[in-house]
């Protein structure tokens, strides 16, 4: 009995060493390999810290999804471009018109980061669905005028509710609180994976809104909104 338990005491050591030591082993490898896979590919591998997704902003995804100048009429230069063909969300371009003051939005199936005075004038054209993203007694306390209160944190495992959310066949803006507030981008890409086209973040959110002296809406989301 006691030669079992000595031989038994001398083992277990050594096997939770082993058990250690190859746990280590894999850890330096996988370590080593994700720094030499970001060293050749900054964007590749896993980011050593958490990194928060960045949007493209409005401008530059309209700059590359601008349709190319079609070549002249019997041109006969091969790989002459030809311009996209109308949105059939939109046939009559009627949202993001330029007689409406606001820029067009293209469809690039991700959310695109918009700024405070792109907001304003979809604000004063009426031609935007803007969602606050913000817990109802933040919204309740001062709002953008007309916008739609759906709080990140109910919603996010709700998507039946985000497939109804209805935009009025308008592009969807949302915001939240400004500066380190991540959920209105979270949102966005919520939205998008139910299946809603162009939407908008608004980064600057409520603190840039408000800084600019922009009109206020106080009170809960009108029912049925």
């Amino acid at each position: 009995m006691d030669r079992w338990w000595s031989d038994g005491s001398e083992t277990g050591p050594r096997l939770w060493q082993g058990i250690f030591a190859i746990l280590a082993t894999g850890c330096l490898l996988g370590v080593g390999q994700n720094a030499l896979v970001r060293y050749g590919n900054p964007k590749g591998g896993l980011a050593w810290k958490y990194e928060a997704p960045k949007l493209d902003s409005l401008d530059d995804v309209a700059t590359s999804a601008a349709p190319a100048v079609s070549a002249p009429a019997g041109d006969s230069q091969p790989g002459g471009s030809h311009p996209l063909p109308p949105d059939m969300n939109d046939p009559l371009q009627i949202v993001g018109s330029a007689s409406a003051g606001v820029p067009d939005i293209p469809d690039v199936g991700r959310p695109i980061q918009i700024d405070t005075t792109k907001v304003k004038a979809f604000f004063d054209a009426k031609a935007a669905t803007i969602i606050d993203a913000r817990e109802p007694a933040e919204y309740a306390e001062g709002h953008i005028p007309g916008a739609v209160n759906l709080p990140y944190e109910q919603v996010a495992t709700d998507t039946e509710r985000l497939e109804d959310f209805d935009p009025k066949g308008k592009p969807i803006i949302v915001y939240c609180g400004g500066g380190t507030c991540e959920v209105s981008m979270n949102l966005g890409f919520s939205l998008v994976s139910a299946g809603k086209k162009k939407v908008l973040v608004y980064m600057g959110g409520w603190p840039e809104w408000t800084s600019a002296g922009y009109p206020v809406a106080k009170g809960a989301t009108p029912e049925g909104a």
